[in-house]
């Protein structure tokens, strides 16, 4: 199993969480052993089977359009907790386990997101690592609009396809300029601007190297 963290630094976007907790639930239930419990009044965590580990750059990204302005710290750690095979399980972090979730979720706080991934190998955590840098950079300086936009896409995609790992826009930008009451054109634009393109190949590329 791999702990799955996330910690929500401003407390007015954590009294949020039950939304994006209907989100998480929707896109990625069958990924999960449970939903996100409370840690603390900031920190939530999860476990994902190892094989579904491909779809923690694609969780940070609904994350991180969710809570756009808000930063986000996310932890994926491959070696905390045992191998699991149940579908969907209660989670129990044993003492030995907590102590190394305070360390992490105890941290200097910081004014940007973070993203961590331990465990999976040094040459793949030092990859992963890297292309998070870049990946929460591009996150973290979404405009409203370009959330907004993103959002929509991100609601068409998995409406289209069932997959939250697909980030296909052919025919979905047309469906969002009508839904946001824009043009087509508009739209293009703020993909363009909120740098879609290579958000979606980074996530595939992250996805790639655990899979």
């Amino acid at each position: 199993m791999i702990l799955t963290i996330l910690t929500i630094e401003s407390p007015k976007h954590a009294k949020r969480f039950a939304e994006f907790q209907h989100l998480a639930h929707e896109r990625y239930a069958t990924y999960l052993a449970q939903e996100f419990h409370p840690y603390n009044a900031t920190s939530w965590y999860t476990a994902v089977k190892p094989y579904h580990s491909g779809i923690f750059p694609f969780l940070a990204l609904d994350a991180l359009v969710f809570f756009r302005g808000s930063p986000c710290h996310f932890f994926f750690g491959h070696d905390l907790l045992p191998f699991g095979t149940m579908t969907r399980e209660e989670l129990e972090l044993d003492p030995a386990v907590k102590d190394e979730v305070d360390k992490i979720i105890n941290r200097d706080p910081s004014p940007k997101s973070l993203i961590e991934f331990h465990g999976f190998g040094t040459r793949i955590d030092i990859g992963l690592n890297a292309l998070g840098v870049l990946y929460l950079d591009i996150l973290d300086s979404l405009t409203k609009v370009e959330a907004e936009v993103l959002s929509h896409l991100r609601t068409l995609q998995y409406d289209k396809y069932k997959d939250p790992m697909n980030v296909k826009t052919f025919g979905l930008q047309k469906q969002v300029a009508k839904k946001l009451e824009k043009s087509p054109v508009a739209v293009h634009k703020s993909l363009r601007s909120a740098k879609y393109p290579l958000l979606a190949e980074t996530a595939t590329a992250m996805k790639a190297m655990m899979v």
